[in-house]
């Protein structure tokens, strides 16, 4: 059963890489839009489990493993909330690598293992991403692909997300084929977690759902840039549209919405079709 919902990337700055790509590509062709392509984007980093209650009774209820998650997460969320701060500098990267790392990689416990090098490798290409140092953001996120299986687990959507992020870093690469495939899989894995919560019949289930759907919108989104980026125009309006219409039918929340609007426009006005040109003029973000 998929776990929680990761939130999706929290953007570094205003797009500026979506009319540059757009208008660079003749006429014209990573997660925040106005008529340029995603920035950087990035997972914030997340509390990597609950506080604890540093107490002599309490610590005397947890098993070993337990107690090596607490101690991995004391060395992550020390460096993490200074990210949360909006810091992103070769000292947090530095600080990951020397305190963090080493350390997990000593653990003999394969979860807390996992999951603390995954966490840890991918803050860093979050920090790479706002860098712009993309070839090693790429890397990054690529590295963690070895430690979803064990944690958090292919079924969760920080899976899906992480294949949109390699996908970002390949864009601003201009690795178009690379990010293609790298947007598609991360479309292809959010099917069976949208099938999956779909049978659900509580709340939580249905605001999964949603959230799963509008991150997919925004691959989607991506994918649309991309295809445009390569030249292949109608493709490019047929998927965002698609994203569109999601977005519309399943009364997505408005960060969905409002990027497939304005990568949509960004693209329709880009092109030589007087037709998406004039459907995308009458569409417009949610306030």
């Amino acid at each position: 059963m998929p776990r929680s919902i990761h939130a999706d990337p929290v953007c570094f700055g205003p797009l500026l890489l979506l009319l540059g790509l757009l208008w660079f590509h003749a006429p014209a062709s990573a997660q925040n839009p106005s008529t340029q392509i995603p920035p950087p984007q990035s997972q914030s980093p997340t509390s990597a489990k609950p506080t604890r209650h540093d107490s002599v009774e309490v610590v005397a209820h947890l098993s070993p493993e337990e107690v090596e998650d607490g101690k991995l997460n004391d060395a992550y969320e020390s460096i993490a909330q200074l990210q949360r701060k909006g810091s992103c500098t070769a000292e947090i990267i530095q600080s990951y690598q020397s305190d963090v790392i080493p350390l997990a990689e000593k653990s003999t416990f394969n979860v807390p293992k996992n999951k603390f090098l995954f966490l840890a490798n991918r803050d860093i290409g979050n920090c790479y991403l706002a860098q712009q140092r993309f070839a090693e953001a790429e890397a990054s996120f690529r590295k963690i692909l070895q430690y979803a299986p064990v944690w958090p687990g292919t079924d969760d959507s920080a899976y899906p997300i992480n294949f949109r992020q390699i996908a970002t870093a390949q864009m601003y690469q201009q690795h178009w084929t690379e990010a293609e495939q790298s947007l598609l899989k991360s479309i292809s894995l959010f099917d069976p977690l949208i099938a999956t919560w779909e049978k659900s019949d509580n709340n939580l289930g249905r605001e999964f759902v949603s959230n799963y759907r509008g991150s997919q919108s925004e691959s989607y989104a991506l994918l649309a840039v991309v295809y445009f980026r390569e030249g292949r125009t109608q493709e490019a309006l047929t998927t965002v549209e698609k994203a569109y219409d999601e977005a519309t039918k399943y009364k997505l929340a408005p960060q969905f919405h409002n990027q497939v609007v304005n990568i949509g426009k960004a693209i329709a006005n880009a092109s030589e079709d007087s037709t998406a040109q004039r459907t995308w003029s009458q569409r417009n973000p949610i306030e």
